[in-house]
């Protein structure tokens, strides 16, 4: 191998790179630990005094919340706040002293988990566009604009992929028949303006919109303590997608989210102008006067003062007069909020002079608790800690100027002081009213931005302004974007709606978890031992590559910032026994290279040669099909695909880099190493299998399989999800726990609901279960129905399960929904065959290849549809078409094309084309030559999804189901199907009698 040098070097860096990547994963992961066992603490502690008091609840946590303590859901919920409390207290401490990482930067950097492994909940929320449109009317009970609107709400709601803007534009001049004109009524936009520029200015304000809500709900999620939030902005459709792990109170969380943010500009008190009110405020919080609530541990800050009055508390900012002081820690921060809070000091408050005068004071803390001051010539100055501002409220309690003031905002450059990161800001006409007298009173002191409380914000009045004015105050760049994004998303008018919520709880990922990470354990142990026993040392080897690759696949996904989740981790295990087939592949053509005489030196060098163009073939077409998973699919499909992207690229890495840099350095000290066993010394040697002669058979056995499984699809079908056929889905809550009895509850829902599709799945505890259903779906009026068929099939199942609640409607997929998915896997699966006959045709440069490779997949796929057609309702698992289905197909089409590249790609090299009888000699000789190859890689990978099966939980036992059948016909598909296609396609022998 040429420089190799290069390539220790480059093997080292990405392991030590890698490993250093995952311990922030380690860190974290203890982090968290703790957390857990000091909830658990406080939870157990607090349900034995309550037991011991004879109460059916507890008071827990800083803001007293409550615990019913024979409630598991509320033991979750308890449990769920006091570890976010817990990490938001640990975010700025530092945990990870050799690099001086605080906890907020190690979570930052190491593993996301998805909800399905840890617990939390995701929300879809959705911009109301008809509430949009209304905001920036500046009539809203005009008639000639309440008719239109009404009438195109009306029809947006019973439609389906139409545009309201247009919708509304069109109703408008309907109703009014050009008396009055669209820009009349529109603020924002001059009177002249054509019905065609005020739709440009609704969806540019639409868009702008979404980019502020984005920030704004990245402010409020820091708020709950969550350490790896995700958020997605999907602007073609105005949504917004949030994960948020281990949140468990999906109720006020929803709440704080749903909320209209609502922005506000404050003046602020001066350090004089409250230095009254301060000292006395120091000398009531030295007595410890007030309301006292006791400390529970030391998990959660105390809100007493301990003796500890409000300017021990508060240190003075040497850098910035516009605040009060800063607290160094979250710990300083609660206790201080906890004195302003106190009775006493609010009473105080409310009679002093200075403050009474002008309003009433609100306490509020900055936004974030480090702060950079810069200035020009000097070092930066940092300040770690969360300042205090006194925003000076009007008597009514409304701001003078707020979020419906301002029209726009966006970051730019201060041409005249070296390019610095400032706001722009564009009010509207009633706002620059307001901000002119705002800021004329104010030159020269500060004005405080805020939201929900919070202080985003606090620039220096430096003139007057009105309608275009700017904002600076030291920014960075991300910051001076984050300030616009805030601005753009408080004037938001039209609230936002939740479209789906889901919650998973802690128990049930951690169920998964457990799962999933015993399939992996065990499916990576039997690989490792298995190619010790059938390849000796040279097994070591390759051991030690699998062993490298998938600390590749750990680090890569923490690195990328990918999200885990339990489809992912089968995606790894799925890869695992697929890396096999590389190192398989060269060590079956260095023991033929041996087998023809050559030393041991030259045949590892020859058989890693040769093995080259089959393992570049067979992974790139793989790699095309997961690609095409990775852009159609959504949610668990992405995941799959993603760690399968991952794992190909790092499993030909370890193949042909690692294995090679080990084999030459042993090699080189004049070692001997072996590539078989005392068992398999001679295994699959001599074979002079007549695959050909055995066409016949195999086409009728093929024919007679794809005629029953079209039978059965044109007969039986396959039930489909909800999310081809649309659905409603419904919270059912039972008295006893529903572990275990999914199936029970499918069963019985389907002899009252027959011919529908219905899933089962608990939901944040096994007391509670979600029941998705297309029962039908079609008829529009069907929701009392639906419920009533609900009902009785609850009944059913009080036997086992006792008494239930039915929670509302939880989720509604719409039949436009569903066709668009239906829409998709449809594509993405044409997609991949298309590719895939390109890829061929280019590397083998005949159609007959191609061609052969396309039926055998169609073949495939069909019998893999028709198997599941055939067992569907008998096997105990989820076996309705659903997107998992569809990517199960996709691998499975991936997984044949690889196996079937592989024999093409031998028949490729040994194929002379000579006379008819050698013709057909070579083909059957290229088959048994690769025999050894495809027996070893398709059994490895099979024992490898018969281990996920097992462990790897019920939620993709249908999934995996589908890739056990696609392995097994594949396999038999490369040898029987594909390759005697490739020979009648040539039209080059004839099979004589005896053949």
């Amino acid at each position: 191998m040429r420089i190799k040098g290069f390539f220790w070097f480059l093997t080292i860096l990405l392991t030590v790179v890698c490993l250093y990547q995952l311990s922030f994963t380690w860190v974290a992961s203890n982090v968290e630990a703790d957390a857990e066992k000091q909830a658990e603490k406080i939870i157990s502690k607090k349900i034995r005094d309550a037991k011991a008091n004879k109460d059916t609840i507890a008071i827990y946590g800083a803001n007293n919340d409550t615990l019913y303590i024979n409630s598991p859901e509320s033991k979750e919920i308890a449990k769920g706040n006091l570890i976010n409390q817990y990490l938001l207290k640990k975010a700025d401490q530092e945990v990870y002293p050799v690099l001086g990482s605080t906890f907020s930067e190690v979570k930052k950097r190491s593993l996301a988990f998805g909800l399905d492994l840890v617990g939390g909940m995701s929300v879809t929320m959705e911009i109301s566009i008809p509430d949009f449109v209304k905001s920036k009317v500046d009539n809203q009970t005009d008639p000639s604009f309440t008719i239109p609107f009404e009438s195109a709400v009306k029809k947006y709601g019973s439609a389906q992929n139409i545009d309201f803007i247009d919708l509304f534009v069109t109703e408008f001049n309907k109703v009014n028949e050009g008396t009055t004109s669209l820009s009349a009524i529109i603020g924002g936009v001059s009177d002249n303006s054509s019905d065609d520029q005020v739709k440009v200015y609704l969806r540019r304000e639409l868009t702008g919109a979404i980019d502020g809500v984005e920030t704004v709900m990245n402010k409020r999620i820091n708020q709950f303590g969550v350490a790896q939030p995700n958020i997605q902005i999907d602007k073609a459709n105005n949504r917004i997608y949030i994960e948020l792990p281990g949140v468990q109170d999906d109720r006020t969380v929803a709440e704080k989210l749903q909320a209209t943010a609502n922005l506000e500009f404050f003046e602020l008190y001066s350090n004089a102008d409250i230095q009254d009110f301060w000292r006395q405020a120091d000398e009531l919080s030295m007595r410890g006067e007030g309301e006292k609530i006791e400390e529970d541990t030391n998990l959660l800050p105390s809100t007493t003062s301990l003796n500890k009055g409000l300017k021990s508390l508060v240190l003075p900012n040497p850098h910035e007069s516009t605040c009060l002081g800063y607290v160094k820690s979250d710990s300083d921060k609660a206790k201080v909020s906890a004195l302003l809070n106190r009775k006493d000091i609010k009473s105080l408050m409310m009679q002093n002079a200075d403050i009474s005068r002008d309003g009433q004071v609100r306490f509020m803390w900055s936004e974030k608790n480090k702060h950079t001051y810069r200035y020009k010539g000097s070092p930066s100055k940092i300040i770690n800690g969360w300042l205090l501002y006194a925003c000076k409220v009007p008597v009514n309690g409304k701001a003078k100027v707020g979020g419906d003031d301002i029209k726009s905002a966006k970051q730019s450059n201060d041409q005249q002081n070296q390019n610095e990161p400032v706001v722009d800001l564009t009010m509207s006409d009633e706002g620059s009213s307001k901000w002119e007298e705002m800021t004329r009173a104010n030159v020269g002191k500060p004005v405080a931005i805020t939201m929900d409380n919070i202080v985003f914000s606090a620039p220096v009045v430096r003139q007057v302004m009105s309608d275009n004015s700017q904002i600076s105050g030291s920014f960075t760049i991300q910051e001076a974007l984050d300030l616009a994004g805030l601005l753009n998303g408080g004037s938001i008018n039209a609230p936002l709606v939740i479209k789906e919520q889901t919650k998973v709880g802690p128990t049930i990922g951690k169920d998964n978890t457990r799962a999933g990470l015993i399939s992996f354990a065990v499916a990576f142990l039997v690989v490792l031992i298995y190619m010790f026993f059938y390849y000796g040392k040279s097994g070591i080897v390759a051991d030690i590559a699998l062993l490298t690759n998938v600390i590749f696949i750990f680090g890569t996904l923490a690195s990328f910032g990918a999200v885990l989740t339990l489809a992912g981790i089968a995606g790894i295990v799925l890869t695992i026994g697929m890396a096999v087939d590389a190192n398989v592949l060269i060590f079956e053509r260095i023991r033929e290279e041996q087998a023809r005489g050559k030393d041991l030196a030259n045949a590892v060098k020859t058989g890693f040669e040769k093995a080259l163009s089959s393992i570049i073939d067979a992974n790139v077409t793989t790699l095309l099909t997961a690609i095409v998973l990775k852009v159609f699919g959504t949610g668990p499909i992405e995941s799959f695909a993603t760690t399968l992207i991952i794992g190909i690229f790092s499993s030909v890495f370890a193949a042909l880099i690692i294995s090679r840099l080990i084999f030459e350095w042993y090699l080189g000290k004049g070692n001997k190493i072996e590539f078989d066993t005392k068992l398999t010394k001679n295994a699959f040697k001599n074979l002079n299998i007549n695959f050909l002669g055995k066409r016949k058979f195999t086409y009728i056995l093929s024919a007679i399989m794809i005629i029953g499984s079209i039978g059965l699809l044109l007969t039986k079908s396959i039930p489909q999800s909800v999310e081809f056929s649309g659905g409603r889905t419904y919270a059912v809550k039972f008295e006893k726990s529903a572990e275990g009895q999914t199936e029970f509850i499918k069963k019985e829902l389907s002899d009252v609901m027959k011919g529908s599709s219905i899933n089962v799945k608990t939901k944040s505890n096994s007391y509670n279960v979600e029941i998705t259903t297309n029962y039908l779906l079609d008829d529009k009026k069907a929701e009392v129905k639906v419920r009533k068929k609900l009902e009785e099939g609850m009944k059913n199942c009080k036997s086992k399960l006792g008494n239930y609640t039915i929670e509302p409607e939880s989720r509604f997929v719409s039949s436009s929904v569903s066709k668009e998915l239906e829409s998709s896997s449809k594509i993405s699966i044409a997609l991949s065959l298309l590719i895939i006959f390109a890829y061929i045709f280019i590397r083998f440069g005949k159609w007959q290849f191609s061609m052969s490779a396309i039926v055998a997949l169609f073949h495939d796929v069909i019998i893999v549809l028709g198997i599941f057609s055939l067992f569907s309702g008998i096997l105990p698992f989820n076996m309705d078409l659903d997107q998992a289905f569809v990517a199960a197909i996709l691998t499975v089409i991936g997984y044949s094309i690889n196996d079937t590249v592989v024999v093409f790609d031998r028949i490729r090299e040994d194929l002379s084309w000579k006379k008819e009888s050698d013709f057909k000699t070579e083909i059957n000789g290229a088959l048994n030559s690769t025999l050894s190859r495809t027996i070893n890689t398709s059994m490895t990978t099979l024992v490898v999804l018969l281990i996920i099966f097992t462990f790897g939980g019920a939620a993709i036992k249908g999934f995996i189901f589908a890739l056990i059948v696609g392995i097994l016909v594949g396999t038999y598909s490369s040898m029987f199907v594909a390759t005697p296609l490739f020979v009648d396609f040539t039209k080059k022998i004839k099979i004589n009698k005896e053949g």
